[in-house]
């Protein structure tokens, strides 16, 4: 049967050439996808060139920290390292007592402290980071045109990796950092001697008083490094350096742990999001590609009936039949596997451009060949093309010699056994998912809802047979009525071929019940924000800063002093962990005013009251304090991403966040352990009277000076529901891309099949007096009515999900938006039906010119004399067909 098998495919591969494509391009998508997540993996601990390379020792904080969760036998540390530089405390006595140790030739105070830059106009190239001249050296960095700066008012630019300064030589900026804004000159450039690291951003260098007059905590500072006198080796400097600190925290390093860890922690961490978003989009593909491949070998071997059933003539048993229907699958398989892994390494390169686009990876991510995960790539490929088969296989082997004599392609039981009982087993499923839905709380709602969508999939398909025909019906009925001849001829046409109008509508049901739950999602999700922040949002005015160090003390004095604002309400953000009762929770951490909150938010709370939100006290959001465990009244504990670990009481637990971080601290305990946070947000709570567009462009003058802008609340809410909305949209599309194109490629394919089997029918349509139109026409009426079918199923699938995440979310945080995504929606559903239209057409186009026959000449009619009887005439009754 190996042979026969072999035999079928070399000279029967346009039988065989939609399944190809389909499982060529689902190892493709694999293999891609696979290749960029493997790389996330190794390059997740990777670094740039060093900050201390020219330094042979570096004392500093420690960057790390753990967490034991659990007791006894089951008790597990928890390690993290900071994603943003813990700077050491007296960092100035510090270098007294490192100077005076014998083989020290100099010592450097680092400092950083988050800048940016304006020009005349308030615009800015992007962040930036300030540190004094004296640590130029030890990267090191030379001046390549000007000179050093001498005064508190000059600077010196050291451009981004290979990127130009943002200004030159002589240009005169403002510098705004978290202690105020000053105007400076550009006194030079500097570059950077040796590799750079591509990632880091633009330095700005100030003389090293000038930098602890913007310092906010000139005490602290990221490290202490130390440069060793000629002849002494670093790591006898660095021993005798931990001598002279016996009792100090602080860590002492040379070689490679010179370095913090943060970048690397930093990159890693940007890193786990790529690899979060990647494993998603395997999770769709190999759904897709299993789904799709799995049909498209079913419509096969439904194509290929009348060959088996001739085959069992001839003498095969049904054994023989199966395992020349799994020969060919492995033997395609094996094929399609090879063609998909060299596709998926090209293709990762693709992937990983789009990912950078859109700032969702590191500029300098690279995707190296994985051998490994091209060989589970191309295994992979051949178990879903062996399981493709295999119930085919089995249906193949039940087919009768008698059916030989089959010519009609009426389906009399498509309902088999394992249709039953794989469509009961995943209606079961998806039953048993939407009763958990509602106790799931949000982040669980969004898995158990993408899980959903694919397991109604699998149970639609299964219950196809009894589906489509009322379907069909529904669908066909306007057509029939519109069109008499053609739209009856098409419905006939779908309901009598039931096995080929489910497998045609396959994967249109999976493209639209997946990207209708995706984008349902997306924008739910946008939407329910939106709503929250303008149901709870009193400030009629709102400044916002782009990014760098926020809008300092002074700016938000400035604001506050305003005609028209009665209080303004900063909020600076970080980021960091909650020490939850058995993991450490992400969270974005908020520097508040209580007092000024209450101008310019509604916040309930589900627990406890915010007026206890003062001295070591936090309030968090219902959401984190269910995972963390938090309640009203603990004893918690938090880190910063810093590594700052702060002892704390849960005042309040909210009940929604209106759009603020999910973790309030006041802003004095905040500013203690990070003085450095400004505020990214200032909301404006106006006066009786005043007029918020009035108040908006006050305050927009004001925010320009500090590298921010100011809108009023209608127009702040409007521009934040677009900026959600478009991040939804590339988030879907990056998910989808890659899957969205695939099943288009399958619904031409299984359409394309379809369309060789209705070749007869077209041949007997023709036979029987139909015009080429007339053909057409029935064929394009199929077509939509297919495109219809699949497009209800797909959001049938899609709605069920939806309205099972947003019961979930409604129970769990009490209301939830659910915008109808007509215009995506309708894109999806119109590229399928193009794609369909497109897919069926061409190939019927082309049958009815391999069906034109030659208009004959009748012979001239034998004379009839007396006694001849006279020659029958044919007669050819009219066609009276009207479309």
């Amino acid at each position: 049967m190996l042979t026969i098998a072999a035999q079928t495919l070399r000279t029967r591969f346009t039988l065989f050439i939609g399944t190809f494509i389909a499982l060529s391009l689902g190892v493709a998508l694999i293999a891609g996808t696979g290749q960029v997540l493997d790389a996330t993996r190794r390059q997740s601990g990777s670094q740039g060139p060093g900050r201390y390379d020219a330094a042979d020792v570096v004392v500093r904080a420690p960057q790390s920290y753990s967490v034991r969760f659990g007791s006894g036998d089951g008790a597990y540390d928890e390690t993290r390292t900071g994603t943003r530089t813990h700077r050491l405390a007296d960092a100035e006595e510090t270098a007294r007592r490192i100077a005076a140790v014998d083989g020290v030739d100099r010592t450097v105070v680092d400092r950083s402290v988050p800048a940016r830059l304006l020009d005349e106009d308030g615009e800015g190239a992007g962040e930036s980071v300030a540190r004094g001249w004296s640590g130029a050296s030890l990267a090191p960095f030379r001046i390549g045109e000007g000179n050093a700066p001498r005064t508190s008012r000059e600077v010196v630019l050291a451009p981004a990796p290979g990127a130009e300064p943002t200004a030159r030589t002589g240009d005169r900026l403002t510098l705004v950092t978290p202690e105020g804004r000053t105007r400076v000159r550009v006194a030079g450039v500097a570059r950077r001697s040796g590799p750079a690291d591509p990632e880091g951003p633009e330095t700005v260098f100030l003389t090293d008083a000038a930098l602890r007059q913007h310092s906010p905590d000139p005490s602290r500072a990221d490290a202490v490094a130390v440069v060793a006198e000629p002849g002494v080796a670093a790591g006898a400097l660095a021993g005798r350096v931990r001598a002279a600190l016996p009792e100090s925290p602080l860590t002492v390093r040379t070689g490679a742990g010179k370095e913090s860890g943060t970048e690397g922690a930093h990159r890693a961490a940007a890193l786990d999001e790529v690899a979060t978003l990647l494993a998603v989009m395997a999770l769709i593909g190999c759904f897709v590609s299993v789904f799709v491949v799995s049909g498209t070998f079913a419509f096969s071997i439904a194509q290929r009936r009348r060959e088996l059933a001739l085959l069992r003539t001839v003498g095969a048993t049904p054994a023989q039949v199966t395992r020349m229907v799994t020969a060919e699958a492995a033997l395609l398989g094996l094929a399609a596997s090879a063609v998909g892994c060299f596709l998926g390494v090209h293709g990762s390169g693709a992937l990983t451009a789009v990912l950078r686009h859109y700032g969702m990876a590191p500029a300098d991510m690279a995707v190296p060949v994985s051998v490994p995960v091209l060989v589970i790539s191309f295994v992979l490929g051949l178990a879903v093309a062996l399981a493709g088969v295999f119930a085919a296989s089995r249906r193949a082997a039940r087919v009768r010699p008698a059916e030989t004599l089959r010519e009609s392609d009426v389906e009399t039981k498509v309902m088999t056994r394992g249709r039953w009982i794989t469509g009961g087993i995943f209606l079961a499923l998806a039953l048993l998912l939407l009763v958990l839905l509602p106790g799931a709380g949000g982040d669980g709602a969004v898995v158990i809802s993408l899980v959903l969508t694919e397991i109604l999939v699998v149970a639609m398909v299964a219950f196809a047979p009894l589906l489509v025909p009322p379907l069909v019906r529904a669908a066909a009925w306007p057509l029939a009525a519109l069109t008499r001849f053609t739209g009856t001829l098409a419905a006939d046409s779908a309901r009598a071929a039931v096995r080929r109008t489910a497998s045609c509508a396959a994967p249109i049901l999976v493209t639209v019940a997946v990207s209708g739950s995706l984008v349902s999602m997306s924008n739910a999700t946008s939407a329910t924000s939106v709503d929250d922040e303008r149901t709870h949002l009193r400030a009629g005015a709102v400044v916002e800063s782009s990014g760098g160090p926020g809008i300092p003390v002074d700016g938000v004095r400035e604001l506050s002093g305003l005609p028209g604002v009665r209080s303004a309400a900063a909020v600076g953000v970080t980021d960091g962990q909650l020490v939850g009762f058995n993991a450490l929770i992400p969270g974005d951490i908020g520097a508040v005013d209580p007092g000024a909150l209450d101008d310019s938010f509604r916040l309930r709370t589900a627990e406890g009251s915010l007026s206890a939100l003062r001295g070591d006290a936090v309030a968090v959001s219902r959401t984190l304090s269910d995972q963390a465990g938090w309640k009203a009244g603990d004893d918690v504990t938090l880190r910063l991403s810093d590594t700052t670990r702060l002892k704390l009481k849960v005042a309040a637990v909210l009940d929604s966040s209106a759009g603020l971080p999910g973790v309030l601290l006041p802003r004095e305990t905040l500013h203690r352990a990070d003085p450095g946070i400004g505020a990214g947000r200032v909301y404006l709570a106006l006066a009786d009277g005043a007029s918020p567009d009035d108040v908006a462009h006050r305050a927009d003058a004001v925010a320009r000076e500090y590298g921010g802008g100011a809108l009023s609340r209608d127009a702040w809410l409007d521009d934040s529901a677009r900026s959600a909305e478009q991040e939804g949209r590339v988030l879907v599309l990056v998910l989808l891309g890659l899957a969205l194109i695939y099943t288009g490629i399958a619904i031409a394919n299984t359409l394309v099949m379809a369309a060789e089997q209705r070749a007869a029918g077209v041949l007997l349509l023709r036979r029987l007096g139909a015009t080429g139109g007339q053909v057409v026409r029935s064929v394009l009426w199929e077509t939509l009515t297919v495109v219809a079918v699949g497009g209800v199923l797909g959001l049938a699938a899609a709605g069920v999900t939806v309205l099972g995440m947003g019961r979930a979310l409604t129970d769990a945080g009490g209301g939830a938006s659910f915008p109808v995504p007509w215009a995506e929606m309708g894109g999806v559903l119109g590229g399928c039906l193009l794609v369909a239209v497109t897919a069926s057409l061409v190939p019927t186009v082309l049958q009815l010119r391999a069906t034109r026959t030659p208009r004959s000449t009748a012979p001239p009619s034998p004379q009839t004399g007396p006694g001849q009887p006279a020659a029958p005439r044919a007669v050819e009754p009219p066609v009276h067909s009207r479309s």
